[in-house]
C-alpha cells in the first residue's frame, strides 16, 4: 500500500532543483565575493618616522602573499583615524587620545610599542624642568600630530606658551638638524626608544634629556598618558648617557583598521606585528607588546587579540591547514556557511535528502527523461543514431544491473525499438 505524499514533500519535489541550484550559486558567489583583497592602503606619518617604518614592514609582509600595500605619508597624523573611520584608507596608526564612541567604524589591531615624549636640550643649557623653557626657542611638531598634542599638554602644564617662548614648527628631520646646529634650544620628539633618530641623539652626547619630575601627576590629569622611565646609562652605559634616570610621559602606538577589514588581512598583519614587536625596549619588558590592554576606547579585533595571547608559534587553525587564500575565504564566510547549514537542516527536516542521496535518487528520473526524448524522436520518424542506440543500451544495462527495475523504462525501451525497426 502506498502512502500519499505530504504537502511539504510535494512542494520540495517541485522546487528541489531550484533549492540546490540556489545553494550552490550562493556558495560560489560567497567564494568570489569574500576572497581576500589584492590591494590595501596604509596611512602612515612622515617618512622616516615610526609609523612609516612600521607601514613599510607590513608592506613587505603582505607582499609575500601577493597583496599590494600602498603607503600614504601624512604630516597630520591625528587625522589618520578619521580617514580610516570614513573608509578612505584600510589601515593606519594612532598615538593620541581617542574618545569612546567617536570612531565607530574603526577597530584596534593592537598597541605595538610605547612612544615616550623625548625632550632634548642643547648640552650647554641647563633646564631642570620644562618650566625653565621661558624665552627659549622650542622645536615642536606640526599641528594635528600626536607629538604636538602631547607637547602642548606638557608645556601648558608648566606655564609655557607662544607668549613666553618661541615655537618653531618643524618636521622630524628638520628638528634634528636645527637642534644639532643650535637653531633651536629644545626639541620635542614623540618616538619609540628604538627609533634611529632618537637613538643617535641619545648616544651623541651633543644633547641631553630633560626630565619631567611631575610625570605621575600629569598622567592622572590626562588619563591616556603613561608614566615612563629611561634608566641611567640606557643609551650608552660606558659614557653614562643619560647620566640619571629620566622621568617621561608617553603614549602607546596602536595599529588601527576599518571595521570591515578582511579577516585574512587582519591575520597577516597581526602575525607580522607579533614577530616584530615582542622584544623589550628601554621602557617595556619582553612580551609586553603587541597588546590590546592599552587602547580600550576602540573596538578590538578578537582574532588579533587571540594571536597576541597565544605563544610565538601560534597560527590560527584555518591558516595552518589551508593556504592563505582558501583560509581567508573560509574565515570570511564562516558565518554565511553556518546560515547555509541552518537552511539545509530546515529543509532536511521537511524531507530534503542529502546531496548525494538526491543525486542518486535522481539517476532513474534522468534516464527515463532521456528515454522519453528518444521515443519522441523515433515517433517523429527520425532515425536513431548509433550514439542514441548506445545510450539506450546503457540505460537498459543500468536498470538491469542496479536492481532498479522500472516498468516505465522497460515500456519506453520496447516502444523505441519497435518504432526504430
Amino acid at each position: 500500500m502506498t502512502h500519499p505524499e505530504s504537502s511539504e514533500q510535494t512542494i520540495y519535489k517541485r522546487f528541489k532543483p531550484l533549492v540546490w541550484l540556489s545553494i550552490v550559486a550562493a556558495i560560489i558567489w560567497a567564494i568570489i565575493a569574500e576572497a581576500p583583497p589584492t590591494k590595501i592602503t596604509i596611512e602612515a606619518g612622515p617618512k622616516g618616522g615610526f609609523f612609516d617604518s612600521t607601514a613599510l614592514l607590513l608592506k613587505e609582509k603582505l607582499k609575500e602573499h601577493s597583496i599590494e600595500a600602498t603607503i600614504l605619508n601624512s604630516e597630520q597624523t591625528s587625522k589618520i583615524i578619521t580617514n580610516v573611520n570614513e573608509n578612505k584608507v584600510d589601515v593606519g596608526f594612532i598615538a593620541h587620545e581617542v574618545k569612546p564612541g567617536e570612531f565607530p567604524n574603526v577597530k584596534s589591531l593592537g598597541s605595538i610599542i610605547m612612544d615616550p615624549l623625548f625632550i632634548f636640550q642643547r648640552t650647554e643649557l641647563n633646564a631642570k624642568t620644562p618650566a625653565d623653557f621661558k624665552g627659549m626657542r622650542l622645536g615642536v611638531g606640526p599641528t594635528d600630530t600626536g607629538g604636538r598634542i602631547i607637547t602642548d599638554i606638557v608645556l601648558q602644564e608648566y606655564g609655557i606658551s607662544p607668549d613666553n617662548a618661541t615655537y618653531e614648527t618643524l618636521s622630524l628631520s628638520a628638528m634634528v638638524a636645527a637642534l644639532n646646529s643650535g637653531k633651536i634650544d629644545v626639541g620635542f620628539f614623540l618616538q619609540p626608544t628604538n627609533n634611529k633618530i632618537v637613538d643617535q641623539l641619545g648616544k651623541s652626547g651633543k644633547v641631553k634629556l630633560v626630565t619631567i619630575e611631575h610625570a605621575p601627576a600629569l598622567i592622572k590629569k590626562n588619563g591616556f598618558l603613561h608614566h615612563l622611565t629611561i634608566d641611567r646609562g640606557a643609551f650608552n652605559l660606558m659614557r653614562d648617557l643619560p647620566s640619571s634616570d629620566i622621568q617621561m610621559v608617553g603614549v602607546p602606538v596602536t595599529v588601527i583598521a576599518k571595521e570591515k577589514l578582511h579577516p585574512a588581512i587582519v591575520t597577516l598583519i597581526s602575525l607580522a606585528l607579533k614577530d616584530a614587536f615582542r622584544g623589550p625596549t628601554l621602557v617595556s619588558n619582553r612580551g609586553a607588546f603587541p597588546s590590546m590592554d592599552f587602547e580600550r576606547d576602540l573596538n578590538i579585533d578578537p582574532a588579533a587579540e587571540k594571536i597576541y595571547k597565544n605563544g610565538t608559534g601560534y597560527v590560527p587553525f584555518l591558516y595552518k591547514i589551508f593556504n592563505f587564500w582558501v583560509a581567508g575565504v573560509l574565515d570570511q564566510i564562516a558565518l554565511f556557511l553556518s546560515f547555509i547549514l541552518t537552511i539545509y537542516f530546515f529543509f532536511y527536516y521537511l524531507g530534503v535528502p542529502k546531496p548525494f542521496e538526491y543525486w542518486k535518487s535522481g539517476r532513474s528520473t534522468r534516464r527515463i527523461r532521456a528515454l522519453e526524448r528518444l521515443r519522441l524522436k523515433a515517433t517523429q520518424g527520425r532515425p536513431l543514431s548509433r550514439r542514441d542506440l548506445q545510450k539506450i543500451q546503457r540505460i537498459e544495462d543500468f536498470f538491469t544491473s542496479s536492481s532498479k527495475s522500472s516498468q516505465k523504462a522497460s515500456h519506453l525501451i520496447t516502444e523505441i525499438k519497435s518504432k526504430n525497426q
